[in-house]
């Protein structure tokens, strides 16, 4: 059995009108079984209060499950810029039920300007349970280290062996690599890729158990975000 993963981070509002239209129709061409958006914004300058970018999006792409998670404040975390309501986290879209959801927050370390979360979801896949989690660790190498370490305390706490994916700020994928690859496998490991062609990084992965296998991956996706999606076809033994 094969699922379909897209990753994207969404970019927040900036050339919305151009990109969303792009974005959709990106989406749309994989067809993937399960989608995550990183920075999905809930901004009342561009949107009625509660209508967030995932939400628009899935109006074009008819996703039966949907789940987003607020994890910043915009008016807390810069309130000299943002006098306005905007919030901003990530979203999971699935053609599978989602049958369980927890959010959690992930630690904010001193001088880190960040909040930042993890969302954690449990699929209903025919006759199987999969779990996965849609990350975004602060934008700094040191502190989404942090966060990657923190995570995977929470997983083991939990007792699950979930699909990771997400924006990582991780450019040092191979550190990444040597924290994970007792359980995991990554996504850069399998192909080598740049998700942030502006810094030509790689921020951007898809953990996968060992018990699972993928079957395909690429990263694409031209002028619809900073970043570029990632979309992975992983077996689910």
């Amino acid at each position: 059995m094969k699922i379909k993963i897209l990753n994207l981070n969404i970019w927040n509002y900036t050339n919305w009108d151009k990109r969303k239209p792009k974005i959709a129709k990106f989406i749309k061409k994989y067809n993937p079984d399960v989608v995550f958006f990183q920075e999905i914004r809930d901004d009342t300058k561009f949107n009625k209060k509660g209508d967030n970018q995932a939400k628009q999006l899935n109006r074009e792409l008819n996703y039966p499950s949907y789940v987003f998670y607020s994890q910043t404040d915009k008016r807390k975390e810069r309130p000299g810029k943002y006098k306005r309501f905007c919030i901003e986290g990530t979203a999971i879209l699935s053609k599978f039920p989602i049958i369980k959801t927890e959010k959690e927050m992930l630690t904010k370390h001193k001088n880190d300007k960040y909040n930042c979360g993890n969302l954690f979801a449990r699929l209903r896949v025919k006759n199987k349970f999969v779990d996965i989690i849609n990350v975004h660790f602060s934008n700094s190498e040191y502190f989404s280290l942090l966060h990657l370490l923190e995570t995977l305390k929470q997983v083991e706490k939990k007792k699950i062996k979930p699909i990771i994916a997400g924006d990582f700020n991780m450019h040092e994928y191979k550190v990444l690599h040597d924290l994970t690859k007792e359980d995991y496998e990554s996504s850069m490991n399998y192909k080598k890729y740049m998700s942030y062609p502006l810094r030509k990084w790689t921020l951007d992965y898809i953990l996968i158990p060992k018990k699972y296998k993928f079957k395909s991956f690429e990263c694409a996706g031209k002028d619809i975000s900073d970043h570029k999606s990632l979309i992975a076809e992983v077996e689910i033994k």
